[in-house]
């Protein structure tokens, strides 16, 4: 007790120098690792829980299909920022490597000999983007992330595949991606082909890490106008060097967009149309499939403004097997000038959450399907309220309450041990009855000019329903204090102190996995010289907290730094 209280303390002497934080990720999408305003549980920098309070229903965000995700990495059933093949908008040369604290450079510094830890892992990444010559541009990246490979179940991957299966190191990382490729950007056109190859850890239904290299991807993008194409080719090889299984599945994915223009942009009526497509050929030993080795995922968006406080929003998408509808009302009250109080609805209807993911995964002679019959409805009513009190001091409410039916769940019938990981055979399947749940979140926000920003933030969710049917059982509430500070224009402090209470997985273990909540604190200093267009930044993530697992068969979090250093053309 006495040494929470301790961390408490702690806690608050460093919040009072704490927000509107900006705390670098070590990559994108990796930003859930420095969020707290919600559930959000790491297995690996391929696969995480992501469920902000106020969301509504049980599932986690990436396992939602949406328009904005047609340039997010589908891994396995999930829409992923990272590995991400999106190029650097700036002409730029960078580079950036960071260990868990605890890496042997550091152990003569930290502990004695005899208490030394593990070799902890580092991050790698450099990369260049030239400057336009002629409209024409050319990028390279190379990245890997070697967190959460500890070294257990480091020596458990490494029997499964041949070679070190990374670009560097002997850390068996859960990516190492390398891409390079040209580009044309004009007033009219953004158009770029990339191709590399890389290797990658997909976490799957069945709780299994599926080794994947990707030998080559290629991905080709343009922009013209009101439309916008993307076209990835990916010959994907799979292997269990223990069975002596293999398998390659070639691939091809992208989606055609049509989007509203700008005389469109101000009518009352706004409309978007596209097409989302996968195409499979499989042979050998594949660990997933697809139905009929094809999905074609027609779909719509609709944007009704009656008025500048009124607004109507609908994405409807169907093929011949699924449907997905969201849909939200969101009015914005008229009160006093500095107020803004909005109230909204939505709603989210389906037979499938994610419906060009995979349909089927392959364990132990099994047929796991990844299509649960029936479909869910999620219906949802928020009011958000924020208000500037002074120049320099303001405040916000959000509170919402939401109820789902026919959730997505997991119907887990024998559990298999394997040394140190446990998986589940099973199938997807659906929790038939009501479940509710309330949320608030409170903010305060202090600012001095673009100085001084200062945000502290509370928020809670209970929930009511079947909750040993659930994968998660979020965490019921969080804080955290969040600053910036940009000192000469040149020098900036971001840091974020937060706590999280406990979470829970249900279905992947016997018995529940418990998540401890605990204080967390990240910080980033920069340094930039604007005359020679370079900036230097270090960043420190999850200190004060405890090292844990958060996820079932899921690595380490830990304690990190990295820095980067870039120069911009």
């Amino acid at each position: 007790m006495n040494s929470f209280l301790n961390k408490i303390i702690s806690a608050f002497a460093l919040s009072a120098c704490a927000a509107f934080a900006n705390i670098d990720a070590e990559m994108e999408g990796m930003e859930v690792v420095s969020r707290d305003d919600g559930t959000f549980l790491i297995g690996s920098p391929t696969f995480y829980f992501d469920r902000a309070i106020g969301a509504g229903g049980i599932h986690s965000e990436s396992e939602l299909w949406t328009p904005r995700k047609l340039h997010y990495r589908l891994l396995f059933n999930r829409m992923s920022a990272l590995p991400s093949w999106n190029p650097i908008e700036t002409p730029s040369v960078w580079m950036k490597t960071g260990n868990e604290v605890g890496d042997l450079i550091y152990q003569d510094f930290l502990v004695d000999k005899e208490d030394r830890p593990i070799n902890r892992t580092p991050i790698l990444e450099a990369g260049f983007r030239t400057p336009l010559i002629y409209g024409l541009w050319a990028t390279f990246r190379l990245f890997q992330d070697d967190h959460y490979c500890f070294y257990s179940a480091r020596s458990y991957r490494m029997f499964q595949v041949d070679g070190s299966f990374a670009y560097f190191g002997e850390n068996w990382p859960m990516f190492s991606s390398a891409y390079g490729g040209l580009g044309f950007t004009n007033d009219y056109v953004n158009a770029s082909v990339l191709a590399g190859m890389e290797y990658m850890w997909i976490f799957t239904e069945s709780s299994r890490w599926i080794p994947v290299q990707y030998k080559p991807r290629i991905e080709a993008r343009a922009d013209a106008g009101n439309f916008s194409a993307t076209l990835v080719y990916e010959n994907a090889e799979y292997q269990d060097k223990r069975y002596k299984e293999s398998g390659e599945r070639k691939e091809i994915n992208g989606s055609l967009v049509y989007s509203c223009g700008e005389n469109c942009k101000r009518s009352m009526l706004q409309l978007s149309a596209g097409l989302a497509f996968r195409f499979v050929d499989d042979e050998g030993v594949v660990y997933t499939g697809l139905r009929s080795d094809r999905v074609l995922w027609p779909f719509l968006e609709m944007n009704v403004r009656p008025s500048e406080r009124l607004s109507f929003d609908v994405m409807f998408g169907v093929n011949d097997r699924d449907w997905l509808v969201q849909d939200s009302l969101e009015y914005q009250v008229p009160v006093l000038d500095k107020m803004n109080l909005v109230v909204g609805a939505k709603n989210i209807s389906g037979s499938r959450l994610n419906p060009i993911a995979d349909t089927y995964e392959y364990f132990g002679g099994d047929t796991i399907s990844l299509v649960a019959s029936g479909k869910m409805n999620l219906l949802q009513g928020y009011v958000r309220f924020e208000d500037s009190l002074t120049n320099f001091l303001g405040f916000g409410v959000h509170g919402s309450f939401w109820a789902e039916h026919g959730a997505e769940t997991f119907e887990t019938k024998e559990f298999v041990k394997d040394q140190l990981y446990t998986f589940r055979h099973g199938d997807v399947a659906r929790i038939n009855s009501w479940i509710k749940g309330v949320t608030g979140e409170f903010w305060l926000k202090l600012w001095l000019n673009k100085m001084f920003n200062f945000k502290a933030l509370a928020g809670f969710e209970r929930i009511d329903g079947d909750d040993k049917r659930f994968e998660v059982n979020p965490s019921e509430f969080f804080v955290s204090f969040d600053a910036d500070w940009l000192i000469n224009k040149t020098f900036r402090i971001s840091h974020s102190l937060r706590y999280r209470s406990d979470a829970q997985w249900n279905l992947r273990t016997k018995d529940p996995f418990v998540v401890k909540g605990d204080w967390y604190w990240d910080a980033t200093f920069e340094q930039r010289f604007p005359k020679y267009g370079i900036s230097l930044a270090g960043s420190i993530i999850q200190a004060l907290g405890k090292e844990v697992i958060e996820t079932p068969n899921g690595e380490y979090s830990r304690v990190r730094f990295f820095c980067t250093a870039k120069k911009a053309f």
